[in-house]
Formats: structure tokens, C-alpha cells, sequence
């Protein structure tokens, strides 16, 4: 049974997490490489194993894949990092 709420896929890679970032509203623009430019910043929480990061990557095939969860918590959580996010409200 659908609760009606949009689902995510269990896993996003740079170019899919990308896309959803701007499909969610969470950033205005960012492109693959954008989120690879982010990812060297030291509050990235993904990482190889025994990086010390909070979450792992995983792989599928040649790309790097971040649990959606924990990737969209990070851009919905905390202040904006490096010009990312939504552009400031206005009153």
C-alpha cells in the first residue's frame, strides 16, 4: 500500500544524488562534480572503509553509491556549507 509520499531509491551515486538535490529543492544547481568537489570537504560524511567517516561508500560497478537517507540528511541538516542549500529566504 502507498502512503503517497515519493520514494527514493535506496542508493544515489554522484550524478543521481545530484538530481535529486535539485528534484527535492535542496540546492538550486549542482552538477556531479559538484557534489565530488563537496565530498574532499572535511564534514563529508561518506567515506572508503577506514576513512574514520561516518557512512561508507558502497559500489555498483565503477561508481561510488551513499545511502539517500544519510545524503539527503546532510544537505537538509545544519548550516549551509560552501554555498550549497536553498538560497536564503527573504521576508
Amino acid at each position: 500500500m502507498s502512503s503517497g509520499k515519493p520514494t527514493h531509491p535506496p542508493v544515489v551515486t554522484f550524478t543521481t544524488g545530484a538530481a535529486l538535490l535539485m528534484q527535492e529543492g535542496l540546492v538550486e544547481s549542482i552538477t556531479p562534480e559538484g557534489l565530488r568537489y563537496l565530498a574532499k570537504k572535511d564534514d563529508w560524511p561518506f567515506g572508503m572503509p577506514g576513512e574514520g567517516r561516518k557512512y561508507e561508500y558502497g559500489k555498483v560497478g565503477n561508481a561510488k553509491t551513499m545511502e539517500t537517507k544519510a545524503f539527503l540528511d546532510y544537505f537538509r541538516t545544519g548550516p549551509p556549507r560552501g554555498g550549497r542549500g536553498r538560497p536564503p529566504q527573504t521576508s
